[in-house]
């Protein structure tokens, strides 16, 4: 057998590895509001802000106001007034119970809630699963904004570690097993993945068993920081969005961070100095090698939303931008140390 045939073959038994495995998320969280008998995909289609409105018993004859908000691509979010009070109105986008534990996002949302992280959820619908949380009147951060300010850098990295340590969520997160699961879905609804998927799904492999070889204690993670899902109201920063939410390795979450944001070593290192208190190498490596399954990750959700999702956005393109943010992890000239030194 050739080196090529091997590798060739190495790389079939770790596709079906990700393919033959899948993680069942079995956990029940609690409902906040009366229960209708629909399929959930479908009255998702059908639920209006309007709809809304009217099956909230507390806001009945008052004035109201609304307002659809831009930049959603799960969900639609719309800004409603109620006399004095404005709330934020989330409808899940059809179909997004497929990749998203809508109950799971309601311990986390209801609980980062409470830890003054993210905004106080106050009603929560179902069997859509629509929520309304209180509106934060602050502004939306970016990744170019965020890239170039060490300070603003800073105050993320404490907002994550704040929620790390002041909470504990129900269900567990694991993003090796959230891939075996969606790799399911590709092969169920036919989803587009680059030619060199295998090779991507071998080095995660790799990168899961280094993994193991030093644990760390699970936390209150958010895994979806990208610059969007901040809030900054002028005092504090607010984490919206806990849709992928869960006990989870703290450096996955702070990979997803570095994995959207163009930042250099440098700033890399800073997150690592913030959050340990020191430089800790060891961990540096972790969050790096997780940036690249953050990337794998984040590319192949988004292969799948251009499948089923029926929002207007060009998913494909989003997605192989992660996948491209993945690979250029694997070219790094330091990867084989992160591996041996994690």
């Amino acid at each position: 057998m050739t080196k090529e045939s091997a590798h060739r073959n190495d790389e079939e038994r770790s596709l079906q590895i990700w393919f033959g495995l899948i993680y069942h998320n079995s956990n029940n969280i609690y409902n906040l509001n009366v229960n209708h008998d629909s399929e959930k995909g479908e009255a998702n289609m059908h639920t209006t802000v309007g709809d809304v409105i009217k099956r909230i018993e507390d806001w009945k004859d008052k004035d109201i106001k609304y307002e659809p908000l831009g930049g959603g691509i799960t969900n639609h979010n719309y800004r409603v007034s109620v006399n004095d009070e404005v709330f934020m109105v989330r409808i899940p986008g059809a179909d997004t119970g497929l990749l998203i534990n809508r109950d799971n996002e309601l311990d986390c949302s209801s609980k980062a809630g409470k830890a003054g992280v993210a905004p106080e959820l106050v009603y929560h619908l179902k069997p859509e699963d629509v929520s309304v949380t209180r509106f934060i009147q602050g502004k939306t951060l970016h990744p170019e904004e965020i890239a170039g300010s060490n300070e603003l850098i800073l105050r993320i990295v404490r907002v994550v570690k704040n929620i790390h340590e002041k909470t504990v969520f129900r269900s567990p997160f694991n993003p090796f097993d959230t891939i075996r699961t969606y790799m399911h879905y590709v092969k169920e609804y036919n989803v587009p993945l680059p030619n060199d998927i295998h090779w991507m799904l071998s080095l995660a492999n790799d990168i899961e068993k280094a993994m193991e070889r030093h644990k760390t204690k699970s936390v209150a993670c958010h895994n979806d920081l990208l610059s969007e899902n901040f809030l900054d109201d002028g005092t504090r920063i607010w984490l919206i969005d806990w849709e992928y939410g869960g006990q989870g390795d703290p450096y996955f979450d702070l990979s997803d961070f570095a994995m959207e944001h163009p930042f250099i070593r440098e700033q890399e290192e800073l997150i690592i100095r913030e959050y340990c208190g020191e430089m800790k190498y060891e961990k540096l490596y972790r969050m790096l090698l997780y940036k690249i399954i953050a990337g794998l990750w984040w590319g192949i959700w988004a292969m799948i939303q251009s499948r089923i999702s029926k929002i207007d956005f060009d998913y494909c393109a989003w997605g192989n931008e992660r996948f491209e943010r993945s690979r250029r992890g694997t070219r790094d000239k330091d990867f084989k140390k992160w591996l041996d030194g994690v």
